[in-house]
């Protein structure tokens, strides 16, 4: 039996399934989730397919030191997507992920992202400045189906 959960396991992260996540993007995850759940929503796997992108414009974010979007189609390890949304934002590392999950959820833009309704997906991405001031993280979301 364990092994077959195993096999499963390693097919579910060839195809973007599921993915593992260090602890600083799980605070990511996880906060983004808490206020799903808080609205009566159901929690956002993560997907492999939008995680590494996640992460990848995170890391980009800290290098330049400089908040923007990306362009939301670059880098998706799949084509088998209907809908995708972005949001970015960064705050002192003092404070944490939590308080640019808070940050987002007091801008419509970025709550209406959270909040939807739809998503089937999640990627997750958080990086800190080189002299380590700042901490920016990516939210990509991912509508699978039409």
């Amino acid at each position: 039996m364990d092994i077959l959960f195993i096999k499963f396991a390693q097919i579910c992260m060839m195809i973007g399934l599921a993915t593992s996540l260090s602890p600083s993007q799980a605070s990511v995850h996880d906060a983004l989730n808490a206020d799903r759940a808080q609205a009566g929503l159901a929690s956002l796997p993560v997907q492999a397919n939008v995680q590494h992108k996640a992460q990848a414009w995170a890391e980009q974010l800290a290098r330049e030191d400089r908040l923007h979007h990306s362009t939301l189609t670059d880098n998706i390890n799949t084509n088998r997507w209907c809908v995708l949304g972005e949001n970015v934002g960064y705050g002192p590392t003092s404070l944490g992920a939590q308080n640019i999950e808070v940050a987002y959820m007091n801008s419509p833009k970025h709550r209406d992202n959270i909040l939807r309704g739809d998503w089937t997906g999640v990627g997750v991405g958080y990086a800190t400045t080189a002299d380590g001031s700042r901490i920016y993280t990516v939210q990509v979301f991912i509508k699978d189906t039409c």
